[in-house]
């Protein structure tokens, strides 16, 4: 869903197709907008005019009067062409029972383009792009929905901090309990599906979805911090590390399912981490030396017993940076 995202923003509140779809709702005309696809797409057109004008909102809005489709050129600059009749390939699969609708479908699925469509009789608009269809909610409905994802957002990003800061209590004791570490992993997944929400929202109220989106910066985007925790514990450094956007159900997976996904046959009850996200704590620590850091001990528990020294003489570290991977094990989290 998130490769829509662009899509979205070609059409959210504040742009000109925009306003051009919305007075069209409200003339209750209905439209068919394909956007794009240029020039094979001209294949699939059969009537209507070409026109091959600058874009305005109110020149759709009037060609929508009539029954043909609008084509738009990919930057939504020019009205190519007007009142045009859509013959989509045969082989085309649509899932839709409406004439127009199957036509956009099939349209979309077929040719690089955007199709939207918009309902004459229900007011709805569907937006075709390959094989996404989205359907475009009302504002007070998203802004609603994303009020409600705002709270769930912070709930979960306490829940994932309370987490964090016990498992980080226990990593640099040396052991952690895989209870714990499923605990973080749910969360943190959780708060960053939930955020990637929002940002949908977001995009899709365009213009009126900026106080939302300030409320959104308050929270940080977690993407880097579940690489790291998965980067501790998956069983072999050639586990993939899953994006947590496409990962489907998992509130609900079990430790078994939790299992499975860090390279394990079965959970373990401890754990011993590796130190990427602890490490990733030390203050202009770069990549590289974390890398090498971790490659040597291999642990954080081995690590915990080096000496200043044994950090010292590793390449890049110094004596500064060895300072502050100790103070590590010092401070209280």
């Amino acid at each position: 869903m998130d490769q829509i995202l662009g899509v979205l923003a070609k059409i959210s509140p504040g742009t000109a197709l925009r306003e051009a779809i919305d007075n069209i709702i409200k003339a209750r005309t209905g439209a068919l907008i394909v956007v794009g696809g240029e020039p094979d797409i001209d294949e699939d057109f059969e009537g209507g005019f070409t026109l091959d004008v600058p874009f305005h909102h109110a020149l759709v809005y009037e060609l929508a009067k009539m029954d043909g489709a609008i084509v738009l050129d990919r930057d939504i600059t020019r009205i190519r062409r007007a009142n045009v009749e859509l013959l989509p390939k045969i082989s085309a699969i649509s899932t839709e029972t409406g004439m127009r609708h199957r036509a956009a479908e099939r349209i979309a699925r077929t040719r690089d383009a955007i199709v939207i469509a918009v309902s004459q009789r229900r007011s709805v608009v569907s937006i075709y792009w390959g094989q996404v269809r989205y359907v475009l909610h009302d504002l007070s409905f998203i802004l609603t929905k994303a009020t409600g994802a705002l709270t769930s957002l912070s709930r979960y990003d306490r829940l994932y901090r309370s987490a964090v800061r016990r498992l980080s209590e226990n990593e640099v004791r040396g052991e952690s309990l895989w209870s714990d570490v499923v605990e973080v992993l749910r969360r943190v997944l959780i708060a960053i599906q939930i955020r990637n929400e929002i940002h949908r929202y977001v995009v899709e109220m365009g213009r009126d979805g900026r106080l939302v989106d300030l409320q959104l910066e308050e929270y940080p985007d977690l993407h880097r911090e579940w690489e790291w925790i998965f980067s501790d514990y998956r069983a072999q450094p050639s586990i993939a590390i899953l994006d947590p956007v496409e990962i489907d159900g998992a509130a609900q997976w079990g430790s078994e399912q939790w299992a499975r996904t860090l390279g394990y046959r079965r959970p373990p009850e401890t754990l011993e981490a590796r130190g990427f996200r602890l490490l990733h704590t030390v203050p202009r620590l770069p990549e590289a030396v974390i890398a090498d850091v971790i490659e040597t001990f291999g642990t954080l528990k081995r690590l915990r017993e080096a000496s200043l020294q044994d950090l010292d003489q590793l390449p890049d570290v110094g004596p500064q940076r060895a300072r502050a991977i100790c103070q590590l094990f010092v401070e209280s989290f």
